[in-house]
């Protein structure tokens, strides 16, 4: 199952790379046409990266999504592991405990999307002393 699902992928991937241009022959609007105007032809996609990486907001985004990302990704992967090492034939609890992880995490990325969304106050929740503010 995983041969056709991974062959029809690569033939995807392969009439992607051969039928799509980089842009299309006439702008879609204005606005993008204007872009393509006003863009630089040495403008590159490591220059852009770069680029990225000297902005101090990105930079902290990037290393406070990561280091969350991160602590999720391994408590979900050891989870099991370390529950039934301490609790032998709990294999049900240490599924609900994900499960409760996962639906606490989805809730609260809602209530504070919306919260943020009414009140417009992106940077007051970083601490304090924070850099970005």
């Amino acid at each position: 199952m995983f041969y056709i699902i991974g062959g029809v992928a690569t033939l995807l991937l392969i009439l992607v790379i051969i039928v799509f241009k980089e842009k299309p022959k006439y702008p879609p609007s204005r606005a993008q046409s204007l872009s393509y105007a006003l863009t630089s032809p040495d403008a590159s996609y490591l220059a852009s990266i770069a680029r990225l990486f000297k902005n101090l907001n990105f930079v902290l985004l990037v290393i406070t999504y990561g280091l969350n990302a991160g602590a999720f990704y391994a408590l979900s992967t050891l989870l099991n592991r370390m529950v039934i090492w301490h609790y032998p034939g709990e294999e049900v609890n240490a599924g609900r405990i994900g499960l409760t992880i996962v639906i606490a995490g989805m809730l609260g990325a809602v209530i504070s999307g919306i919260w943020l969304d009414r009140s417009k106050t992106y940077k007051n929740l970083c601490h304090p002393n924070c850099l970005i503010q």
